[in-house]
């Protein structure tokens, strides 16, 4: 009970007292010689008490229904336990306030002084007693439950703060990794040197007049590298002639992301150690003399582009 609760209590006890003590002495001078007068002031002065008890009864009541707040939702976004916690707190304030102007008007009537109107008095006061019990209870029940979900929201906001760091932490980890293997990838790529174009005729001997080649073939050195992985190597060469056109005949391969034609392969084992090898493609279309472009491929990767000027 709060410091204004307390002063409304005794305020009404004492009003009740000095009611009390008027009734008394009016009773103990009812045989006496007191004028008329002054009974009929003395009767004033009760019914002036009286009203002014009844008063205080009811404004410590509308205290009471005042101390249940209003809870306003614009806005919020409640959980379905929280809205029926709501819904029921809500309903039962408006059944107080129902309440009490029933009891007003009880309390104002002409009938106020019967038994049934006391009755009536106190089934109603009853009545919100209860309810502002059930208020209370409710109270807080939405306060527990408010506590628990922003305990709720607190974790959810430190784990999304978790996961954020964690991907930070993701992206970079696999930016570093995209480096290292980029860095790998250049490590590994083999290097290659000495690379030429020659045309050879039908006896396999050097032909100046490309018009005349009945063989065409690419040779080249392989250098050495110990951070290649050892072992069979499949090279795939492109040419492409000075009209554009792409000499085929060597299937297809997957390089640069995309999947090209090739003029001629071949397989090697290379033991991280220098090689020196050729492709070798055999003429199925009329050549002329100009510029050829030469690109070598292998694991995926062009190693070297080259352009010749065949007479």
């Amino acid at each position: 009970m709060n410091k204004q609760q307390k002063i409304v209590l005794f305020s009404g006890i004492g009003v009740v007292v000095i009611l009390i003590g008027i009734l008394i002495w009016l009773l103990a001078g009812g045989n006496s010689s007191v004028s008329g007068d002054r009974d009929e002031a003395l009767q004033a002065e009760l019914d002036s008490l009286r009203a002014a008890n009844e008063q205080m009864q009811l404004d410590n009541l509308q205290r009471s229904l005042d101390s249940i707040p209003a809870i306003e939702t614009e806005g919020m976004t409640l959980a379905a336990d929280q809205q029926e916690l709501l819904g029921k707190y809500n309903d039962a304030r408006d059944k107080i306030e129902s309440l009490m102007k029933e009891l007003k008007q009880e309390r104002a009537s002409n009938k106020k002084s019967s038994a049934a109107s006391q009755a009536k008095i106190k089934e109603l006061e009853g009545q919100i007693g209860e309810l502002k019990a059930y208020c209370k209870d409710l109270l807080q029940r939405l306060h527990d439950l408010n506590e628990k979900y922003e305990q709720q929201v607190q974790i959810n906001t430190e784990l999304t703060e978790q996961n954020r760091v964690l991907s930070e932490n993701m992206g970079q980890a696999q930016a570093v990794n995209k480096e290292l293997s980029s860095k790998v990838a250049v490590a590994e790529r083999l290097t290659l040197t000495g690379i030429s174009l020659k045309a050879y005729n039908k006896k396999d001997k050097n032909e100046k007049h490309i018009s005349k080649a009945r063989k065409l073939g690419v040779s080249f050195t392989i250098t050495p590298n110990n951070t290649a992985k050892p072992g069979m190597k499949d090279f795939f060469i492109t040419i492409k002639t000075p009209e554009g056109q792409m000499l085929t005949g060597g299937g297809s391969f997957h390089a640069e992301g995309t999947t090209l034609q090739a003029t001629a392969r071949r397989t090697v084992e290379y033991a991280n150690e220098e090689l020196s090898t050729a492709v070798y493609w055999d003429v199925n279309t009329s050549l002329t003399p100009g510029e050829y472009t030469v690109r070598i491929f292998c694991d995926g990767q062009c190693l070297a582009t080259r352009k010749f000027t065949m007479k």
